[in-house]
């Protein structure tokens, strides 16, 4: 990061400007009834017109930084269309080789050889799908996009699929984004870690919004090993299932969640998966 960024340089001008106002404020009282009236005067068109200078320069930084936001917005969207063109050449390039695999099962009735190839098939589907989800139309919050497009790309490096659902305005979160997005980090760490250790390696996450019940829910399972795991302890300060951690994610967690009245985080256990609910309630 720059050390004059387009927002340091906004706070700088800022207290520049409140600095050179107060000095020729108190050199035109302190002189004014030394000076003629026409220097007077011009001192006052001056400072007017630093005013408006300052207000139009602060105009200019603003849409420069929409700009900047829009341009960096654009490049983590033309990567991932890049992928999703990507994957889609090659679907289309072994298009006429996958239906022709496809009728060799079905030609020999080999119902479990297509099954398992199908599977493979689904998995790249899915993978074509994800990517479409995950473009800032979508997810129209960059520093949300970012995170999760980060998350998601850690997981399948580590050969793990992850499958998302999208009813959501992230204009509306209904909380604050610092508070949300730190909940949300932990919470995929931890999906990735433990669904990383299992067989199944799989992730679910799921962004809805209830308009009927004014609620916002976002839903992360992942598949886990310890079936014994204590729902309770786990958010408890110190606590961790993994070595060498420090056991203070999920207590942050805790934290952030009784923070904020209107949030309330709730566990659950399957046979295949883990379950952390979040869920925002907000007035209509």
């Amino acid at each position: 990061m720059e050390i004059f960024s387009i927002k340091n340089k906004k706070m700088i001008l800022l207290y520049l400007s409140i600095l050179i106002l107060c000095i020729q404020t108190i050199i035109t009282i302190f002189f004014a009834n030394k000076l003629p009236i026409l220097v007077i005067i011009f001192s006052f068109i001056t400072l007017i017109s630093y005013c408006f200078t300052i207000y139009y320069n602060f105009i200019q930084i603003n849409k420069l930084q929409i700009i900047s936001q829009d341009l960096e917005n654009t490049k983590k969207y033309n990567e991932t269309l890049s992928s999703l063109y990507n994957n889609v050449k090659s679907f289309k390039h072994d298009f006429y080789n996958i239906v022709l695999i496809i009728g060799g099962f079905i030609n020999n009735n080999d119902i479990d050889g297509l099954k398992k190839y199908y599977d493979g098939l689904e998995k790249d589907c899915q993978r074509v799908n994800n990517i479409a989800l995950l473009n800032p139309k979508v997810i129209n919050n960059a520093g949300i996009y970012n995170l999760l497009m980060k998350k998601y790309q850690k997981a399948v490096n580590m050969g793990i699929k992850v499958d998302f659902e999208f009813f959501f305005d992230f204009n509306k979160l209904q909380m604050p984004i610092y508070d949300f997005s730190r909940i949300l980090g932990i919470l995929l760490d931890n999906a990735i870690e433990a669904a990383n250790e299992t067989i199944e390696k799989k992730i679910n996450i799921t962004f809805r919004n209830s308009l009927n019940t004014h609620i916002q829910t976002i839903c992360i399972e992942n598949s886990y090993s310890n079936k014994n795991i204590d729902k309770n302890k786990i958010f408890e300060k110190g606590v961790s299932e993994k070595d060498n951690h420090l056991g203070m994610g999920l207590w942050e967690v805790k934290q952030l969640v009784n923070k904020n009245t209107n949030v309330e985080l709730s566990t659950d256990t399957t046979s295949n998966y883990f379950i952390q609910n979040l869920k925002i309630n907000y007035l209509s």
